[in-house]
């Protein structure tokens, strides 16, 4: 193929294609000028003063200027009319003449190498260049001043209003105000977004053809009159307007305001006020200071600190709220804030327009709402989902798939900045996030107190579901209530979610609530366990070394709580029974742990796990129990791998400082290592039931007189009596006493039958 039928389809195409492209910007310009919103007296203002800025500076060789007379012509007579009857008015014919004269809508053409020449050596007139004659743009420039200098007295508008009074809350000077109302209105009015857009669209070439607004070329700072260093130096990250977050600049050097600040132009003109408009209503509390109890002096502290950093109006002032989604976190920051009397406001959840929010945008966010908060003393912010914003979460991940390798430079930046931020925070920041172990700890050095909030105790839960079900006009008692805390392990907001779904159905009732929540809890595990005293205990029917009885009364008249209990015995003999007796009769909720909730397949998290049951026991205050010890604290003589010591060490350590009761269990205490006998203030053994407490309980469970054969049972425990019993009630035999007995042997063989010394024999 020869080249000339190579190239022939290549020419049409490159013709179309800048044909296509001439045609767009036409019809782009058109577009603009149809679409023009109604300026405001002070609109048309700021664009006179603008244009008359820019057209001293604009060169009038320079493409520009051609561009900008082409615009004075189109927009004039709007520019007139908005300014028609304020006493102000500009002669919109001598400006149009003005305009016209200059050659009003050519552009500079694309010229050969000779007409260059030719016109660098003045051999061109302009008229033939497509320049703007130097006597018709001073013309045009002492036309753009004089009516610029008419419409002076024009009072600001409700925008500009507004945003006086955001700069002197953000403390900027006149200067850096000016940088910001350019920005804004470039965004809200589309006559001046054309303005900046078609005047210096003609030498997009020469700027790297960046997007406007930009610190790369001149458009701002000529149309502000200002020079472009100083623009510079306005705009600087370390400068009060780039603190301020009111305004941000990208690599690339485009500029733009934090698109929060449309609110202050769309808002009724009544409202003067910019905070509310840019930070929205205050977050209102749902819950009640006594709700989070549980917390203990962990929540008086949070509460001292804030109300003294509000007093003295302290500086990097953070508090990070920490846990598993729906424990409350948000909850309590607003609790805390009613507490207080102050207002909380969130920052940065959505974008403005009600969508998810970038990093960036949750970053301009914050940074103006603490701009905001400069000079207020009754508020406070919370920033929801910190991990967001460190950003790191993601990164890795595509690190880790080789997709993405974060820049060490930027990586060190976003350190820096953050920690900046967290430093010099003007007002008040708690902070959420469900995992806090992912966070630097450079940030977490940087908060002043944390607070882990975990599952609600059954009290506070309690509390919770009453008002769930009485806001939802469920019928319920307060015993439903407290049943759906003891049997749920939910957190507020699932409560919240399975009432209100059971109120939407139209036979909504408690069993649907209860459905609604036994769906979420078996997803999210949190089913709970019963860990209240079974039915019908009592601890004069455990056969013990101790009089069990007697021992809790003495314990509970002391009121001493720093005590330990080590319980062995046979299955069914009543030990874990007993210490949830002894929690009741103590006031405490019970935490009970067995050795698969600990035991770890990775090496180190046994001992997290178990450092973790102890602080959650303490910060609860609650009785903690651990059911089959022997797994936890195995004869460390028999140990073959390092692990199986560390974790013997572990639970040593912790049981030796914990300040509240706690218990261990045990089936088989002689494979308990022999350490462990000195960290337990009391060491009880329970054995098999004798005759006369195999007869008293028969009596008391059956109502019936006791079989002859019922004291030779040799390994019968109270937990057989409970079996055989339910058992009855299936078969419907509860009032035959032949048959129970039978039941109870039954149990008996069932097991070995050998029994064990009451007593510990070591």
């Amino acid at each position: 193929m020869s080249t000339a039928l190579r190239m022939a389809p290549f020419y049409p195409a490159v013709f179309m294609r800048r044909n296509m492209s001439h045609s767009f910007h036409i019809m782009h310009r058109e577009f603009k000028t149809r679409r023009m919103c109604m300026l405001t007296p002070y609109e048309s203002r700021l664009g006179l003063t603008w244009l008359a800025n820019a057209a001293e500076r604009i060169h009038h060789r320079r493409p520009e200027a051609a561009e900008l007379a082409e615009w004075v012509n189109e927009h004039v007579e709007a520019l007139a009319a908005s300014l028609a009857g304020h006493g102000c008015g500009i002669d919109a014919g001598a400006l149009a003449e003005a305009a016209g004269a200059c050659g009003s809508g050519r552009t500079r053409p694309r010229l050969s190498r000779a007409r260059r020449a030719a016109e660098e050596s003045g051999e061109t007139s302009a008229e033939e260049s497509g320049e703007t004659s130097a006597q018709a743009w001073r013309c045009l420039r002492a036309a753009l001043r004089r009516a610029s200098n008419a419409t002076q007295t024009i009072k600001p508008d409700a925008t500009a209003l507004r945003l006086e009074r955001l700069a002197r809350i953000t403390r900027l000077e006149d200067a850096d105000l000016e940088v910001v109302e350019m920005l804004l209105r470039y965004q809200t009015q589309p006559a001046l977004e054309s303005l900046l857009d078609d005047v210096y669209s003609a030498g997009t070439a020469r700027y790297s053809r960046r997007s406007w607004p930009s610190l790369k070329n001149p458009a701002l700072s000529e149309l502000l009159g200002i020079s472009q260093n100083t623009l510079l130096s306005r705009c600087a990250p370390d400068a009060p307007l780039a603190r301020s977050g009111l305004l941000a600049v990208d690599d690339d050097g485009d500029v733009s305001v934090a698109s929060r600040l449309r609110r202050l132009d769309s808002a009724p003109d009544e409202e003067a006020n910019p905070l509310p408009l840019l930070l929205g209503a205050p977050a209102k509390a749902e819950l009640e200071w006594q709700d989070f109890d549980h917390l203990g002096q962990q929540r008086t502290d949070v509460e001292g600190i804030v109300r003294g950093a509000l007093n003295k109006r302290a500086k990097g002032v953070n508090v990070l709220l920490y846990g598993p989604p729906g424990t409350g976190k948000t909850e309590f920051a607003r609790t805390l804030a009613a507490r207080l009397g102050v207002a909380l406001f969130s920052v940065g959840e959505t974008d403005d327009f009600g969508d998810e929010p970038s990093r960036s945008e949750r970053l301009a966010d914050l940074k103006l709402g603490q701009s905001l908060l400069r000079g207020e003393a009754g508020a406070m912010l919370l920033f929801d989902e910190m991990d967001d914003l460190l950003g790191e979460g993601s990164s890795a991940l595509l690190g880790f798939l080789g997709l993405f390798k974060p820049h060490r430079r930027s990586q060190a930046s976003s350190r820096l900045f953050m920690n900046r931020l967290l430093e010099e925070n003007p007002a008040p920041t708690l902070w959420t996030v469900n995992e806090a172990k992912g966070i630097d700890r450079a940030i977490l050095r940087r908060m002043m107190f944390a607070i882990e909030l975990r599952q609600p105790p059954p009290p506070v839960r309690q509390r919770i579901w009453a008002r769930q079900l009485e806001r939802s006009g469920i019928e319920a008692c307060a015993e439903d209530a407290r049943k759906l805390a003891y049997e749920f392990d939910a957190t507020p907001g699932m409560a919240a979610g399975a009432v209100a779904g059971a109120a939407m159905l139209r036979d909504g009732d408690l069993g649907a609530v209860r459905r609604g929540v036994q769906s979420l809890s078996r997803l999210l595990d949190c089913e709970k366990p019963d860990q209240g005293v079974p039915d019908g205990f009592n601890p004069a029917f455990m056969q013990s070394d101790e009089d069990l009885e007697a021992l809790a009364d003495r314990l509970c008249a002391t009121g001493k709580q720093c005590f330990s209990l080590c319980l062995q015995g046979p299955p069914g003999t009543g030990k874990s029974a007993w210490t949830r007796y002894l929690a009741d009769r103590l006031g405490l909720e019970v935490t009970q742990k067995r050795a698969s909730d600990l035991m770890s397949m990775w090496v180190g998290q046994t001992e997290k796990n178990i450092a973790r049951a102890f602080r959650e026991a303490a910060d609860d205050g609650s009785f903690l129990v651990f059911d089959e010890a022997d797994s936890l604290l195995p004869d460390r003589r028999g140990a073959q791998r390092n692990w199986e010591i560390s974790h013997v060490n572990e639970m040593l350590t912790w049981m030796e400082r914990h300040p509240l009761p706690f218990a261990c269990t045990t089936n088989l205490f002689e494979k308990l290592d022999p350490a462990t006998l000195r960290r337990f203030v009391f060491k009880i053994s329970v054995g098999y039931m004798d005759a006369s407490r195999a007869n008293a309980m028969f009596r008391a469970w059956f109502g019936l007189t006791p079989p002859a054969g019922l004291g030779s049972l040799q390994v019968l425990t109270p937990g057989d009596f409970a079996v055989a019993r339910h058992k009855a009630e299936i078969l419907g035999q509860l009032d035959d006493s032949d048959a129970l007995y039978a039941l109870l042997k039954a149990e008996c063989e069932a097991k070995p039958n050998q029994s064990r010394p009451v007593g510990f024999v070591h």
